[in-house]
C-alpha cells in the first residue's frame, strides 16, 4: 500500500473507520430557508463516494438564539427530520460514518442585525463588536438541553455521532477561554468552572444517546489572542475533558473571530500544515483519545507523514476535499497526479462569507450542481476549434473541447502556458497558482487532438489561416490608464511593472506608488514585490479601505503583511498629476491634495477593458466565434475557468 498509515483502519469509540481521512465541518450555504436541500445531501454523498472514512457536517444550529441565516441548517426545524435521514443514508451507505456538528454561535453576531445573541460574558464579539445578552443559569441549562436534543435527533436519523463545535470563538469556546469568560459563578473562573458547560453537555449526551453514539469535540489548540487559549491552556483543558471518558476524539482548529481568524483557514501564503506541531504537543494530554490533525493538509502524502510522525490519529481535510471529493480513492490507487488540487486561494470561504453557495476555482462540478463524475459526451460532429489565449479560460475551454473529441489548436502569445495567472504565480506567496495551470494542462487529453501554437500574437489573418470551424477567444483584458492632468508623465500598467520588477532584482532607493482600483489578492502580492525592490511603497485607493475583493480571512493577512512592510496606505484618494518624480493625489471627499516625492515607479491596477478586438473581423468572415473569461467581461479566475469549461462542453 502506498500510504499504509493513512489507509489503515482505526476504531474511534463505538465505530470502525476504513481509513484515517475525515471531511471536517465546512459551511456550504447550500441550505434554503434553514432547511436541508438535495444539493446539500449530494455534497456529502460525493465525498463519501470519494473514499473519506468520516464526514462531519457543517454546523447545525441547536437553538434559536444561534441566529441562523437562511442557508444555515436549523436542527430544531421539524421538517428537516426526513432530510437528515436521507443524508445519513446517502453517506453511511458508502461505508462512511456521518457526524452532525452541533453548533451555537454565542455572541458571534454574524447575520441578524436585530436579534439578541446569547453569550457567556459582557465582552463584545471580536468581529462585529456586538455585546450579547449574558446568559443566566437557567438559560445555560436550556442550551445544554438543546445540544442534547440535537444529538438525539441525529441519532434517530441514523447518524453515527456528533461533533461539538468548541472552536473559532463560538459559544463553547466562549466558556472555555479565559479571554472571554469573565463569569464569577460556577461556569467561570478556574478550569473546573470554565469547562463545566461543556462537561454537562457531554455527560447529558452520553446519558441520552449511550455509548454507541460517537461524540467528538473541535476546540482550539491556540486561539491566537493574548490571554486566550494557548497551547499550555489547551493541554490543561484537553486533559480535564479526556478524564470524563465521554469523548471519542478531539480535533484542534486554530483562531477565533479576532484577527487570528486567518489561522482558521491558512491560505496560499502559509506553508502546509502550519499547526501540526501543536497537535503533536497536545496528544499526550489525552491518552487513549484519538486526535484529529487539521489545517492546510494538502495531500495524502502529507497526511501519511503526519501519521507516521505521531502528530495525529486522524487526518482532517476540508478544502482539499472541496476541490476533489475523490482524493482518497485516487491516492489509494496511487493516482495522485489525477487529484484536482486545492490552491488555497480561499475563494470557497469568500463565497460562503458573502452568503453565496460554496464554489471552488477548479471544481466546476461543485458550482454546476452535480459532482457525479461523468465523461464529457463525445461530439456528434468533430470540428476544428481554435482557442486563442492560453490563460485559465483558454486552457479550460481547450481541455473540455478536446474531451468532446474536437481537433483543437491552442494559440498563445507567450511561449508559456498560463497567461496572466502564470505571472501571478511568480508573485510573493502566490506560487500555488501554478498548480491550477498544471492541472488544466493535464486535463488536455482524451478523445480529440490538440496542437499548441505558442509564442506569437494572434491576428485575424493567421487565425483564419488555421481554417477553424469555430474560434474561442480567451484573449483576456487590459487595465485602463487613469486620467491625469495635462502634462503628466503617466503611469504604467501594474502587470508591466511586475514583469520589470521580476526581471531586475536591484534594490532601488526610490518610492513605488501603486494606484489600486482592483482590490484583489494579486495586486497586494505585487505591492509586496514592489516593497522588496523599492525603499518605500505608497498604496493609493479611492475606497475607504483596501482588499475589498479578498476573502476576509485572507484580507487579514494582506493587512498584516503590508503593515509589516511599512507600506504607506492612502485611502479615499486618486492620483491627479505626476511630474519629475512627484505624484500628487486628491482626496475623494474633501478635495484636499497630498503628494509623494522621489517616485521611481508609478503603476495602476484599475478596472479592465476586454481584449475582444479579434471578434469583429473573424465574424465578418463568417466564422463562429465565442468569447470566454475576461475577453467576454473582465472578472476573476473563478469565472474564467468555469466559463471556459462550460463553453468547451457545449461545442
Amino acid at each position: 500500500m502506498i500510504y499504509p498509515n493513512l489507509f489503515s483502519p482505526i476504531r474511534i469509540g463505538p465505530v470502525a473507520l476504513k481509513n484515517r481521512i475525515a471531511h471536517i465541518a465546512t459551511v456550504t450555504n447550500l441550505g434554503r430557508a434553514n432547511r436541508i436541500t438535495e444539493r446539500q445531501i449530494e455534497y456529502y454523498a460525493a465525498r463519501a463516494r470519494g473514499g473519506a472514512a468520516m464526514i462531519i457536517t457543517e454546523g447545525l444550529v441547536v437553538h434559536p438564539t444561534s441566529l441562523p441565516q437562511p442557508a444555515v441548517i436549523d436542527l430544531t426545524e421539524p421538517s428537516n427530520g426526513d432530510a437528515l435521514a436521507r443524508m445519513a443514508e446517502a453517506v453511511e451507505s458508502h461505508d462512511c460514518r456521518l457526524l452532525g456538528q452541533l453548533w451555537h454561535v454565542g455572541r458571534q453576531q454574524l447575520w441578524n442585525p436585530v436579534g439578541s445573541p446569547w453569550g457567556v460574558s459582557h465582552q463584545p464579539d471580536a468581529l462585529s463588536w456586538t455585546v450579547p445578552h449574558v446568559m443566566n443559569t437557567a438559560e445555560i441549562k436550556e442550551i445544554v438541553e438543546a445540544f442534547v436534543n440535537g444529538a438525539k435527533r441525529l441519532q434517530e436519523a441514523g447518524f453515527s455521532g456528533a461533533e461539538l463545535h468548541g472552536a473559532h470563538g463560538y459559544l463553547i469556546t466562549q466558556f472555555l477561554s479565559p479571554w472571554c469568560n469573565a463569569r464569577d459563578d460556577e461556569y467561570g473562573g478556574d478550569l473546573e468552572g470554565r469547562t463545566r458547560f461543556l462537561r454537562e453537555i457531554m455527560a447529558a449526551i452520553r446519558a441520552e444517546c449511550g455509548s454507541g453514539f460517537l461524540l467528538g469535540l473541535k476546540m482550539p489548540a491556540d486561539e491566537g489572542v493574548a490571554g486566550g487559549i494557548d497551547l499550555e491552556e489547551a493541554i490543561r483543558i484537553t486533559h480535564r475533558l479526556a478524564k470524563t471518558g465521554h469523548l471519542d476524539y478531539i480535533a484542534y482548529s486554530q483562531g477565533n473571530f479576532s484577527l487570528s481568524l486567518e489561522n482558521h483557514v491558512p491560505d496560499m501564503h502559509w506553508q502546509p500544515g502550519p499547526f501540526i506541531h501543536l497537535h503533536r504537543s497536545i496528544m499526550a494530554a489525552a491518552p487513549g483519545v484519538p486526535v484529529m490533525a487539521l489545517g492546510k493538509i494538502v495531500s495524502a502524502e502529507q497526511g501519511e507523514r503526519i501519521l507516521a510522525d505521531g502528530a495525529g490519529d486522524l487526518i482532517g481535510m476540508s478544502r482539499a476535499l472541496i476541490a476533489d471529493p475523490e482524493l482518497p480513492q485516487k491516492a489509494a490507487a496511487g493516482n495522485d497526479d489525477a487529484v484536482r488540487p486545492c490552491i488555497y486561494c480561499n475563494i470557497c470561504w469568500g463565497e460562503i462569507h458573502a452568503g453565496k453557495p460554496i464554489a471552488c476555482l477548479l471544481n466546476t462540478g461543485l458550482s454546476a450542481g452535480s459532482e457525479v463524475i461523468r465523461p464529457i459526451p463525445p461530439t456528434p460532429a468533430r470540428r476544428r476549434v481554435v482557442v486563442v489565449g492560453a490563460g485559465l479560460a483558454g486552457l479550460a475551454a481547450a481541455a473540455a473541447a478536446v474531451a468532446r473529441g474536437h481537433d483543437v489548436v491552442l494559440v498563445g502569445a507567450s511561449a508559456d502556458l498560463g497567461g496572466k495567472a502564470l505571472l501571478e504565480s511568480r508573485l510573493p506567496g502566490h506560487g500555488e497558482m501554478s498548480k491550477a495551470i498544471a492541472y488544466l494542462y493535464r486535463q488536455i487529453g482524451g478523445g480529440g487532438a490538440i496542437r499548441f501554437q505558442l509564442g506569437e500574437t494572434a491576428s485575424a489573418e493567421n487565425v483564419l489561416g488555421l481554417e477553424p470551424d469555430v474560434v474561442v477567444l480567451a484573449t483576456g483584458s487590459h487595465m485602463r490608464a487613469p486620467v491625469l492632468e495635462d502634462g503628466s508623465e503617466g503611469m504604467v500598467d501594474l502587470r508591466q511593472a511586475v514583469r520589470s520588477l521580476l526581471a531586475d532584482e536591484t534594490r532601488r532607493p526610490s518610492t513605488a506608488v501603486i494606484f489600486d482600483q482592483d482590490h484583489t489578492a494579486p495586486t497586494y502580492a505585487a505591492v509586496e514585490l514592489a516593497a522588496q525592490r523599492h525603499e518605500k511603497v505608497v498604496l493609493i485607493t479611492p475606497r475607504v479601505q483596501i482588499a475589498r475583493s479578498v476573502p476576509y480571512v485572507s484580507a487579514i493577512g494582506v493587512y498584516r503583511r503590508l503593515y509589516g512592510l511599512r507600506v504607506e496606505i492612502v485611502l479615499a484618494a486618486s492620483p491627479v498629476r505626476l511630474r519629475n518624480g512627484r505624484l500628487v493625489w486628491r482626496n475623494a471627499f474633501n478635495g484636499e491634495t497630498g503628494e509623494t516625492e522621489g517616485v521611481g515607479l508609478a503603476a495602476y491596477a484599475t478596472p479592465r477593458i476586454a481584449d475582444d478586438g479579434l471578434a469583429g473581423p473573424l465574424r465578418a468572415e463568417g466564422v463562429e466565434v465565442h468569447l470566454v473569461g475576461d475577453c467576454y467581461a473582465p472578472r476573476n479566475p473563478l469565472a474564467a475557468i468555469h466559463e471556459g469549461h462550460a463553453l468547451g462542453q457545449r461545442l
